[in-house]
């Protein structure tokens, strides 16, 4: 497939993983930004600059320690330790692990959503549509790998309300690719005769390999473009007319 034309979506860098990370950083920081102010009623330190960049330390140190030892086995002494702050400035980001856990999640959900949500712009057909998409979730995946890899273990132990939240988002991305893939067959780009549904789910799966089983495409040289180029070709080849 011949490259294709940059897409700089919204700040959004699409047209290789090098390019997507430079341009996801200012997009988490603004999103770590919102997430303070979404989150005022719990956070009892005033806003700046560097109490924005502690509650982005936080978030990644218990996720990082969460994906060796698991989110309940985790002591707020540990999270404290390994982040060099203090239990009792940890208590003024967050009253309890419960709440901490919802932080955690909402921001790797509105990163994903606003990712995803922003690939479809400036894509004129369906093709480029379903190209942007798959790029824009193994890009976004690979930078925020740790997190993906912590909601899918940890989805299992999740109760209420944020356990309803995770299964919608995985659910959000096969309705994305299926819509994309029914527009592609109402516009006359794809066949008609597949099953769209099977075929988003079967494509969230492959989706799925890229983060879950990191180290096996590590060992292999496989870069994200290269996995990015290729899961696209494998559905594309299968849709097209």
């Amino acid at each position: 497939m011949k490259a294709e034309k940059s897409d700089n979506i919204h700040g959004i860098e699409l047209e290789n993983f090098n390019s997507f990370k430079k341009s996801i950083k200012f997009i988490l920081a603004d999103i770590v930004s919102k997430l303070y102010d979404d989150n005022r009623q719990l956070i009892r330190v005033k806003k700046s600059p560097q109490s924005i960049e502690n509650l982005k330390r936080i978030i990644h140190t218990a996720i990082r320690i969460s994906n060796k030892k698991g989110y309940s086995v985790m002591s707020m002494r540990e999270l404290s330790t390994v982040s060099s702050l203090s239990i009792g400035a940890l208590y003024a980001y967050f009253p309890s692990k419960d709440e901490l856990l919802h932080i955690i999640q909402q921001y790797g959900r509105t990163s994903v959503e606003k990712v995803l949500s922003e690939s479809f712009i400036h894509s004129s057909s369906s093709k480029d549509k379903l190209y942007n998409f798959i790029r824009a979730h193994i890009f976004i995946s690979e930078v925020l790998k740790d997190w993906f890899y912590f909601s899918y273990m940890e989805t299992r132990y999740f109760t209420g309300s944020e356990y309803n939240k995770t299964i919608e988002g995985e659910l959000l991305t096969e309705s994305l690719i299926k819509d994309i893939i029914e527009k592609g067959i109402k516009n006359n780009e794809f066949r008609r005769d597949i099953q769209t549904s099977l075929i988003a789910s079967i494509s969230k799966a492959i989706l799925q390999d890229w983060y879950l089983k990191r180290w096996k495409y590590s060992k292999r040289g496989v870069t994200p473009d290269e996995y990015a180029r290729e899961c696209f070709l494998i559905l594309y080849n299968y849709i097209k007319l």
